[in-house]
């Protein structure tokens, strides 16, 4: 008999289960499919406490470049003529120049994000329907979207509200939930940086999703990463 004990409990474990299966198979069903449905379609998914977004994948180089050259447009000082444009870069060597610092900022401060966080930043991603995503990571079940720009003259903050509204744009149009902006701004000189509270303030207001900002400057990171000393210098080789 004491062998036979288990076999029957197996047999009404079994039984029980496949009851279930058999008494709730439209409505498991229908679960399976709609989760299916939603993968598919690129919706986002919450599983618990943490919201995935899965149709994330790397930015093309093309895409990557049409952004830069965007956004370094952004940063040029505004004409001391109001009726004049804004100088565009036409000279290579000075476009050049001028990515090469803007990918130095990017870079070197997405690293400084990585380590107060403590976590990877997956890097420039689009979900299609954009122009793409500086770093993108997710702390304690929300989406932080990291912008970061480069800002040469505190003159030239407002021209950033563009930018902003179309990643705010994008977030919406996949109705992704819970997110936050992380806004990352790079200023070229030390001084800008406690005269930027206001400006930036006034240029995120009434965007459609949380926002916090991040003020750095280029020197700051640089002697933060080693690239320079604290007097300015290049660091010994």
């Amino acid at each position: 008999m004491e062998h036979i004990s288990p076999l029957i409990q197996t047999v009404l474990w079994v039984g029980l289960i496949g009851g279930i299966v058999w008494r709730f198979h439209t409505p498991i069903h229908g679960l399976l499919t709609a989760l299916q449905n939603r993968i598919e379609a690129g919706s986002s998914l919450k599983a618990g406490p943490f919201e995935l977004v899965d149709q994330l994948r790397p930015q093309e180089p093309e895409k990557q470049n049409e952004k830069v050259n965007a956004e370094l447009l952004e940063a040029l000082p505004l004409p001391a003529n109001p009726s004049s444009k804004s100088p565009a870069l036409t000279v290579p060597i000075e476009r050049r120049n001028r990515q090469a610092i803007y990918f130095q900022a990017e870079d070197l401060a997405l690293r400084a994000i990585q380590s107060e966080y403590g976590l990877p930043i997956s890097r420039q991603l689009t979900a299609g329907a954009d122009l793409g995503f500086d770093g993108v990571f997710t702390i304690n079940g929300r989406l932080n979207i990291v912008e970061v720009k480069y800002v040469r003259d505190i003159s030239t903050i407002p021209r950033l509200r563009p930018s902003l509204d179309r990643v705010v744009d994008a977030v919406l149009k996949y109705n992704w939930r819970n997110v936050q902006l992380l806004l990352v701004v790079v200023f070229e000189r030390d001084e800008d940086v406690p005269k930027a509270d206001i400006p930036l303030l006034r240029t995120v207001k009434g965007l459609k999703v949380p926002v916090s900002i991040r003020p750095f400057s280029l020197p700051e990171l640089q002697r933060r990463f080693g690239l320079m000393t604290s007097e300015g210098g290049t660091p010994p080789q």
